[in-house]
């Protein structure tokens, strides 16, 4: 049975602040996707749980949105509301920081460079939000947040307010509980990590070098979604797709960078069925070559079927 009733839509339609059939493409870093079926951007916490409380009340699917990195969003968009989280306050007390989901990392990592606070620069290299690396124990070069983080602030549909230490968010490797576990569909609305007394100005040469380093060697100015493909134990998921020779290879309008090989670039006007078609190519083809399956990082969301 669908979950569209007249009293489901009319709750939906009366949310303060919701549209209707909102473009997607232009909230993710692919550039790519369908409509929200109804959107919605908040920025109070508690105006977030009510409207994800409201949801599971009625039975109304929902999905929460970031700055849209590590996302493919399917070309029919998404049913039900999807719900784009902006708070992006933060707080620093000593040597702890705690700040709002909808803060992005790389402006963390310049926030606490400035109060001269160390263990925060591989945040630079991450994109998303602090909600989506909580989401997907996100990292760069050799680090992850899991690594310095302390405590997250969060609610449950049905159960209320949380306070999560790391273990309860069973961290794997580009995934925990909040995405492929049991808080799949809480809400991250902050996070509070532990990092340590240096110089600030030493913390900010070093990420102006990790930016350099990462400007050369990936496609940064492009539309596309972060990594693609987790990379297997001991090896690299672009080593393996360049020695496939699968640089270059496209499916309409997406195309494997030639820059690095675990990067797929919208070149303008791809869609989401292409893109899927590209990952799913380069997966046979590797394994082929090299009996190694690749496992999809990046997370397809929306109506497919």
């Amino acid at each position: 049975m669908s979950w569209r009733t007249k009293s489901r839509l009319a709750w939906l339609h009366d949310l303060p602040g919701v549209s209707e059939n909102e473009a997607l493409a232009s909230r993710t870093s692919f550039g790519i996707g369908g409509p929200a079926e109804f959107f919605v951007e908040l920025a109070r916490p508690e105006a977030i749980e009510k409207a994800i409380e409201g949801c599971r009340e009625r039975d109304i699917p929902y999905l929460l949105l970031g700055a849209g990195t590590n996302l493919l969003v399917a070309d029919r968009g998404v049913e039900g509301l999807v719900v784009r989280v902006v708070n992006r306050e933060h707080h620093i007390d000593g040597t702890r920081v705690r700040a709002g989901a909808g803060l992005k990392m790389m402006r963390l990592a310049r926030i606490v460079a400035d109060a001269n606070l160390r263990g925060f620069e591989f945040a630079i290299g991450v994109p998303g939000t602090l909600g989506g690396a909580v989401y997907q124990d996100a990292g760069c070069w050799g680090k992850e947040i899991r690594e310095v983080l302390v405590e997250v602030d969060g609610f449950m549909p049905g159960a209320g307010k949380q306070t999560w230490k790391p273990p309860a968010l069973k961290f794997g490797y580009r995934t925990s509980a909040l995405r492929d576990g049991d808080l799949k569909g809480a809400l991250v609305v902050s996070a509070t990590v532990q990092l340590t007394r240096g110089d600030g100005e030493e913390a900010k040469q070093l990420m102006s070098k990790l930016t350099r380093e990462r400007n050369e060697t990936q496609p940064i100015k492009t539309k596309n979604c972060g990594s693609v493909f987790k990379n297997p134990q001991g090896d690299s998921a672009g080593r393996l797709v360049q020695a496939a020779g699968l640089k270059g290879t496209r499916e309409g309008a997406a195309v494997v960078s030639e820059l690095h090989g675990n990067f797929i670039i919208n070149e303008g006007g791809a869609t989401a069925a292409d893109v899927k078609r590209l990952i799913e190519r380069v997966m046979v083809e590797v394994k082929r070559r090299f009996g190694v399956q690749l496992e999809p990082e990046v997370e397809m969301v929306g109506q497919w079927k």
